[in-house]
């Protein structure tokens, strides 16, 4: 079916690719130069192999660097309409609305440069001595210029709503992406010996489970990076926070595919996905104001979370790239592929020793506020934002 689907776009967008790349035009002329510098096989294959044995044909299908950057960016477009037209007025909206989240967004302050000056420099809580200094400038008194600062924090942070909303999306494509990515990974002989990742490497057909797998995914992080760019109550430091995320994800996925390392890169973003679904689901609830699931799905979120993230993935994986991945002996971009991998682990790092915190706060409190949204809109969600990264990777 895939493959089926592939031609049908290939000779639907032939005649638009062809005018470009055409060798008898100057652009196609440049393209086919800096292809042939860039996509040297020395670098990109193993020692001996040629990108002609790497063409697929009826019974063997090989990935393509065409594949992500067409189909991909297609499907991605469809997952950005199908979230505006269909999953959130038809679905999340309704489930906002059943939960009572009201939908409102409180008035902007009067414009006030010394005061946005102190937001800057102290946030939202600055302390009384720095109110006092603002006070004869500003005109107003502590108490008003405290009440400005709440204001203009809540107008430039997501509500309680929209950040329901935005789980509920990310809940949904994870959902769908684990129970998909589990159905297919099941019957594949790599998930249950991972030697086979390396044997017999390049030569790794492409089924057609695995290659909608794969653009699936790809796909879901495309337009996660493109809703961040319209994401309301968002400061510009986050939204590209978020963005460079999203892209560290799509690079890896993309490198992996072009490379033909897809056996490895459907374990990792399998592995990746468990933890995802119990914290989006504690914050769905709290958002909700249903507090009662949430100290059980942040145990099984931290639980998952060890497993998948903290030693399947360096003491399973990782260590099978650097141990058993001989055929990738002189092969450049297996280098790279470590160092990216390194990169992911390094950020699993991170955010474990920032679960680590929330859960010393757990402890020692008796609160999951950290993981959750403020009781109220104007309350301080630093914290939060933490979190909402963690659930995005």
């Amino acid at each position: 079916m895939a493959m089926m689907m592939k031609r049908y776009v290939d000779e639907l967008l032939k005649p638009f690719t062809q005018h470009y790349m055409d060798n008898n035009t100057m652009v196609g002329t440049w393209w086919h130069q800096l292809s042939a510098i860039f996509w040297r096989p020395d670098i990109w294959l193993p020692p001996g192999v040629e990108w002609k044995d790497m063409e697929s044909s009826d019974e063997l299908h090989y990935p393509s660097f065409h594949d992500v950057c067409v189909y991909s960016l297609m499907l991605s477009m469809v997952i950005f309409n199908l979230y505006h037209f269909c999953l959130r007025p038809l679905v999340l909206e309704p489930l906002a609305q059943l939960a009572a989240i009201p939908n409102k967004r409180p008035r902007p302050p009067l414009p006030s440069k010394t005061l946005l000056e102190i937001y800057l420099r102290c946030g939202k809580k600055p302390s009384e001595e720095e109110l006092l200094k603002a006070s004869d400038s500003t005109g107003m008194s502590i108490r008003q210029m405290e009440r400005w600062l709440r204001c203009y924090h809540a107008i430039t942070h997501s509500t309680k709503h929209e950040k329901f909303i935005d789980c509920g999306f990310h809940l949904i494509c994870h959902c769908f992406l684990t129970i998909f990515g589990c159905f297919i990974m099941f019957h594949k002989p790599w998930l249950w010996n991972i030697l086979l990742c390396w044997e017999n490497y390049p030569y790794h057909s492409i089924d057609d489970d695995v290659w909608w797998y794969y653009i699936i995914g790809l796909s879901y992080f495309g337009a996660a990076t493109i809703l961040q760019i319209q994401a309301p109550g968002r400061s510009v430091g986050d939204k590209v926070h978020m963005m460079l995320h999203h892209l560290f994800t799509v690079f890896l996925m993309v490198f992996s595919w072009t490379c033909n390392f897809v056996r490895v890169g459907t374990l990792v973003l399998l592995v990746h996905e468990f933890a995802d679904i119990p914290l989006l689901s504690a914050k769905m609830f709290t958002y909700a104001g249903i507090t009662a699931p949430r100290n059980g799905l942040f145990a099984v979120f931290l639980i998952t979370w060890v497993i998948t993230r903290c030693y399947l993935f360096p003491f399973w994986i990782i260590y099978s790239v650097y141990m058993d991945s001989a055929p990738l002996t002189g092969m450049p971009v297996a280098q790279v592929m470590k160092v990216v991998l390194c990169g992911l682990l390094v950020l699993n790092i991170i955010w474990t020793v920032l679960i680590g915190r929330v859960l010393m706060r757990k402890l020692y409190s008796g609160s999951l506020e950290d993981v959750r949204s403020d009781d109220e809109d104007l309350s301080d969600d630093s914290e939060e934002t933490t979190f909402d990264r963690v659930k995005d990777e």
